[in-house]
């Protein structure tokens, strides 16, 4: 499991995503209040914005409180969407290509979740659903890139965010239904032009999720946080097995 943090509309900067409200996503790392499996986010984070419609990533796999330097990068970055995440390993699903947020082309992603025994029962079958295209851009074994590529084929044959993602979510369930498993599926799927999210799972238990429209920390768009960055009336929870929309 992983916390994470997301925006799309008028530019700010990334550090008030990162480091903005009493309950930062900083804070989340070390002592995350809603989180379903685990208690500490130490296993790395990434934080993407984007320049001239293109991701920039900046990541690393120690924990977010031993950069250092991280304040000070992101508060000289301004962009109109910004992901973010700090990452509770799966285990014994390995780092590979970078910490969460993964990039491809224009698009971002984040997975708040991961798919049972991935690797032994599910990886074969759902990565069969991959162009040649995308599947040579396979770099490792994990859950979330593999869904990750499943949600750009999706938007490449032009559906919109989160129709890819809701296409996903169904390739997912189907299979790890037959086998009597589980899933946790928060899905956030990002460029340049807004954010597609998707809060779903094999059953009626998901993660928290969260979402403020016009909050003060960024009155000129929407926020969306695993746990609330703060105790301002403007956060609402985001229904389970929802989808929204986030549109610059």
């Amino acid at each position: 499991m992983c916390r994470l943090t997301a925006y799309a509309g008028q530019p700010i900067t990334a550090d008030k995503l990162v480091f903005g409200g009493t309950h930062s996503l900083l804070e989340q790392s070390y002592d995350p209040q809603e989180l379903l499996h685990g208690n500490v986010n130490a296993d790395g984070y990434g934080v993407v914005w984007y320049r001239d419609g293109v991701p920039v990533r900046a990541e690393s796999a120690r924990p977010i409180w031993q950069d250092e330097n991280l304040r000070v990068l992101l508060e000289g970055v301004s962009s109109s969407t910004i992901v973010a995440a700090v990452r509770n390993a799966t285990p014994g699903i390995p780092i590979t290509g970078g910490n969460q947020p993964l990039i491809h082309g224009r698009w971002s992603f984040i997975l708040n979740g991961f798919v049972e025994d991935f690797r032994g029962s599910h990886m074969r079958a759902l990565r069969s659903h991959l162009p040649d295209d995308l599947y040579g851009h396979l770099a490792g074994s994990s859950d979330t890139e593999t869904l990750f590529l499943l949600a750009v084929d999706a938007v490449q044959n032009g559906v919109s965010r989160v129709d890819a993602l809701r296409r996903v979510r169904d390739m997912v369930l189907e299979a790890v239904h037959a086998q009597n498993q589980t899933a946790q599926l928060t899905m956030v799927l990002a460029d340049a032009d807004g954010i597609g999210v998707l809060h779903a799972a094999s059953d009626s238990t998901t993660n928290s999720l969260y979402f403020a429209h016009r909050h003060p920390m960024a009155p000129g768009g929407t926020l969306l946080a695993s746990e609330r960055l703060d105790e301002h009336t403007s956060w609402e929870y985001v229904a389970p097995h929802d989808g929204i929309e986030l549109i610059i």
